[in-house]
């Protein structure tokens, strides 16, 4: 059953592909058979070139937006639980010698003391607050302040190098990559899917949801039967393209490790 579904999934984008070919190069040559004979050839090469180009990239880029809303779930229901303490015991797992603050947690270590400080807000880390954070660590004559936020403003990275301890400062996605899965220490609960999607995505994912290619495909086949009866035609050439374009992205829409770097 998979290898007829697969096979049937490959003839309808090979469909799709070959249609767009022939509505213009039946435009350019004016018949219809040399417009098959070319478009044909140029289908194939043309999916062969997408399959080869997409093949590494579709498994990663899944893997990818799942970690991505995982890492968003579970830094908010950090948030929503003011957890400072499941740092604490993150670190805790992996070095016998760390100190749990009020809200941050010291390590010690042949580095020197570090600091990991839970930025546990909705809103994005910004500059003033990073300063705070530096003038606290530096008080505790740490060597090193691991600063974990849900967002970070575009220009607290720059900020930074003007600090005089060394922050390293990491959003929610890298928080999940660097520390929760390298640690393999998660948070127990993940919060429920916020409805704070925007409009804009809603509208995609409405426009390009899968049961709408046939509709596509229905609407660009009529345009291309008119098209037949037609003298100028090219309008009916690009509407049909556009619509078959929209089928192809429908169809496919569907919903490597990434390599770790030592935080403390």
């Amino acid at each position: 059953m998979k290898v007829f579904l697969k096979a049937l999934k490959f003839l309808i984008k090979f469909a799709l592909v070959f249609m767009i070919f022939f509505i213009w190069l039946r435009y350019a040559l004016g018949s219809d058979l040399q417009a098959a004979l070319i478009g044909l050839p140029c289908t194939f090469i043309l999916i062969a070139l997408i399959n080869l180009l997409t093949k590494n990239k579709k498994e990663a880029l899944s893997l990818k937006s799942k970690e991505e809303e995982e890492a968003r779930l579970m830094f908010d229901n950090l948030i929503q639980n003011k957890n400072y303490d499941f740092f604490f015991q993150l670190a805790k797992s992996r070095h016998k010698n760390t100190i749990k603050k009020r809200i941050c947690t010291i390590i010690n270590n042949a580095e020197g003391k570090i600091m990991i400080y839970p930025y546990l807000k909705m809103k994005p880390l910004d500059k003033d607050s990073t300063l705070a954070i530096s003038i606290s660590a530096n008080k505790q004559k740490v060597a090193k302040v691991v600063i974990c936020a849900q967002k970070i403003e575009s220009d607290v990275e720059s900020f930074c190098k003007n600090l005089a301890v060394d922050i390293v400062l990491l959003d929610q996605y890298e928080c999940y990559q660097y520390l929760f899965k390298e640690y393999e220490f998660y948070p127990q609960q993940a919060a429920e899917p916020s409805s704070s999607e925007s409009k804009f995505k809603q509208i995609l994912s409405y426009a390009f949801n899968r049961s709408r290619t046939k509709g596509y495909v229905l609407s660009a086949a009529l345009l291309l039967a008119i098209s037949f009866f037609i003298q100028q035609n090219l309008y009916y050439c690009i509407v049909a393209t556009l619509l078959l374009l929209f089928a192809l992205v429908s169809m496919l829409n569907s919903c490597g490790k990434t390599k770790v770097k030592t935080i403390f």
